[in-house]
């Protein structure tokens, strides 16, 4: 993580920490330098709902496996 004190750093660090390509971390820094605050947070919020979607499914695949797994164990007694 970048130090704080320079902040378009640390925005931009940010950026790619959450997994941004170079054209979305463009288009943000852009949206940030102009002022666009209303469509930065759009695009921001747009992006989140989008990851919870795909953690959401990840979630519901590891609660299947688990299922399964937990049913072996119990068929074989292992549990």
């Amino acid at each position: 993580m970048p130090e704080a004190n320079n902040e378009a750093q640390c925005f931009y660090e940010n950026l790619k920490d959450i997994g941004f390509g170079e054209e979305m971390i463009s288009r943000c820094v852009l949206l940030q330098k102009e002022g666009r605050d209303q469509e930065l947070l759009f695009t921001l919020q747009r992006s989140r709902r989008n990851l919870l979607s795909h953690i959401h499914a990840e979630q519901k695949k590891l609660d299947c496996l688990d299922y399964l797994v937990n049913w072996l164990n119990k068929k074989g007694g292992f549990a």
